[in-house]
């Protein structure tokens, strides 16, 4: 998925400053009762997300150039999401049960990135799926593997299989709250990549340009979805990995209609009524500190519902 403002053919649109978040201090902790708790048996996969309220967006020295602010609050029912992305193994039980063709496969192309391409360039590629994101080239690329989260997918295909297990999307509302889990901080460990011990917190681009990556976390496209540590709640991948679909419609001013209709707060809000594009969050393994900082809590990006890239991907909530 593209994470450019310049992106071609409908790229994902991400945030421009995301870095001005940093010491902010206007986004979101959770005020919750509860505790997060993990389900069992054939929810196994779900975690419970208690009722609360939060600070949504951030009110940064840039975050009017931006699509992030203002900063207002926002009041949530209780929800359950998915403990991870959905997997490649998922999605092929999905398929395989229901017979779906992706968005992807019946255009017979998607969007894909590599090391050493100039920052936000896409490449379209013919045979590119969720089988095999870079066509022909995959086992070459990036091999693929079932604990991989699935990519090549669009937000229809997201939809699709979510409501095939009985789920849906989250809204953008949901998931900023439950990837916070009470974090105001740019990630749910602090306000750096790096985890306090030392170790790589996500998975990004980790190069001052994309003609490399030092993948010091061994991992230059995506990884597994179990890599890294959980944030506080038991959710693996709050930020970077893969673009996350959400339900939401998206418009430029969301949040300030939002903070303009409800100063004293906006319950459950479900995003514009209709659109072009659909919001996806929480940056990917493409985004570079120098191409886009967009990776972290509060990173909003879009693009057409059709589409299909090698770094979107997507969990479902009930």
């Amino acid at each position: 998925m593209s994470a450019g403002r310049a992106a071609a053919a409908g790229g994902l649109v991400a945030a421009l400053a995301l870095a001005a978040l940093v010491g902010c201090g206007a986004t979101g902790g959770a005020d919750t009762t509860s505790a997060a708790a993990p389900r069992t048996g054939d929810d196994a996969d779900l975690i419970a997300i208690p009722a609360g309220r939060f600070v949504l967006g951030h009110d940064g020295a840039t975050a009017d150039l931006t699509d992030e602010g203002p900063a207002h609050v926002v009041v949530l029912d209780a929800f359950e999401l998915e403990r991870t992305l959905v997997t490649v193994a998922a999605f092929r039980a999905f398929v395989a049960a229901t017979g779906y063709v992706t968005s992807a496969e019946r255009a017979g192309f998607g969007k894909t990135s590599v090391v050493g391409m100039k920052d936000w360039a896409w490449k379209t590629v013919r045979g590119a799926s969720w089988r095999a994101p870079w066509g022909e080239e995959t086992p070459r690329v990036a091999p693929q593997r079932d604990d991989l989260p699935v990519t090549m997918v669009s937000w229809d295909d997201a939809d699709a299989y979510c409501r095939w297990r009985g789920r849906r999307l989250p809204t953008e509302a949901e998931w900023e709250y439950a990837m916070r889990a009470g974090a105001t901080t740019r990630f749910p460990w602090g306000d750096s990549p790096t985890r306090p011990d030392g170790r790589p917190g996500l998975n990004y681009w980790e190069g001052r340009t994309h003609e490399e990556n030092l993948a010091r976390d061994g991992w230059v496209y995506a990884s597994p979805v179990e890599t890294y540590p959980p944030n506080r709640w038991g959710l693996h991948d709050p930020a970077g990995n893969v673009w996350q679909w959400v339900s939401d419609w998206y418009a430029r001013d969301a949040y300030a209609q939002d903070a303009a209709a409800h100063p004293e707060g906006v319950r459950n809000p479900q995003g514009p009524v209709s659109g072009v594009f659909k919001v996806a969050r929480g940056g990917s393994w493409w985004c570079s500190a120098r191409s886009c900082h967009a990776y972290g809590l509060v990173t909003r990006g879009k693009t057409r519902p059709d589409a299909a890239f090698s770094n979107n991907g997507f969990r479902c909530a009930r």
